[in-house]
């Protein structure tokens, strides 16, 4: 298990150290035997209706089909993070929309730790925290890992954070954008989510298409508290608080179907952060041909979500400038 901790900055910010303008560059690509996507400026996998969004070749020989098992496109693609506090609203950023999150830096770091690495660093328009993103997977990886840093700019309060996703691996001319979607991992469908290679509802959520039975989930073993949620409120929400009430949600407009073209989403309690602290997030999105196949990271141990060497060296680095650490609770 991951031991998250908060780490004081001593009134350092990430703005300050990284520099204050945002800059902008091209998209970086990642692609393995597995999966192929791009981090776009936003700090988001897939860039717009740009090839790829997000695609998965269950055989595993690299051969990647854009017509057809793009889990982002075509149609209206969403994948995207929020943050929320006491302080402010709901802000974040989708791949499909303007952003309230502008980008400090973007960096690709593959061949390093890992095969694929994309160190994605921004900082709130609203002034309250800089957010840095790392996404990682290793050519023979059937997931994406993620680790998301977020740092207070000042005194934040029951601070939040969330991911979310639209998938729709099935969504091809023909084809249909509904998916099959449930929380938890039940793989004798007893209802308890306690047996060998099963996982709680609130760690694990999962899409799968009607058609292909091509899944993809999203799963954390982070000790911060953490739920899932599935929605079907036109597939673009990023407010945490939605994915940490659990189940299934939507306006009374939309109904609910478990079997429709819905988002599912992780949503994350960090609780209160001093000016300067930091505190890390660490969740994967996970693949397979079936529900049942779905590459949990560490599957011999399912709560080992990696950690990329380049994050414990950026804390080593910062601890050179008179930090000071302290364990969460």
């Amino acid at each position: 298990m991951i031991k998250v901790k908060k780490i004081a900055l001593a009134g350092i910010t990430l703005t300050a150290m990284l520099g204050a303008s945002a800059a902008t560059a091209a998209p970086i690509f990642m692609q393995g035997n597995f999966l192929w996507t791009q981090v776009s400026d936003d700090g988001t996998l897939g860039n717009g209706n740009a090839i790829p969004g997000l695609i998965h070749d269950p055989t595993g020989t690299g051969t990647f089909d854009t017509a057809r098992g793009d889990y982002l496109r075509p149609g209206t693609p969403f994948e995207g993070f929020g943050v929320s506090a006491d302080q402010f609203s709901t802000v974040g950023n989708r791949n499909s929309s303007s952003d309230s999150v502008s980008q400090v830096s973007i960096e690709d770091l593959s061949g390093g730790a890992f095969d694929n690495h994309v160190r994605w660093t921004g900082s709130a328009n609203n002034g309250f925290f800089d957010i840095v993103h790392n996404f990682f997977f290793d050519d023979d990886d059937e997931n994406v890992n993620m680790t998301t840093t977020i740092t207070a700019n000042s005194d934040l309060t029951n601070l939040a954070f969330s991911r979310a996703i639209d998938p729709d691996p099935d969504n091809y001319a023909g084809g249909s954008a509904a998916t099959n979607n449930e929380r938890g991992l039940d793989l004798n469908n007893d209802g308890d989510y306690d047996d060998a290679g099963e996982l709680a509802q609130t760690d694990f959520v999962s899409a799968s298409g009607v058609i292909s039975g091509l899944t993809m989930g999203m799963f954390t073993d982070s000790d911060y508290e953490h739920n899932t949620g599935i929605e079907s409120a036109c597939c673009t929400q990023i407010n945490p608080a939605d994915y940490l009430i659990g189940g299934d949600f939507a306006p009374v407009a939309f109904g609910f179907d478990s079997s429709n073209d819905n988002g599912i989403g992780l949503g994350f309690m960090i609780g209160d952060l001093n000016e300067g602290e930091s505190a890390t997030l660490n969740y994967s999105y996970v693949f397979g041909d079936t529900v049942g196949t779905v590459d949990i990271p560490g599957d011999d141990d399912p709560t080992a979500v990696p950690v990329p060497a380049t994050i414990l060296l950026f804390g080593i680095g910062l601890m050179g400038i008179n930090l000071r650490r302290r364990n969460v609770k």
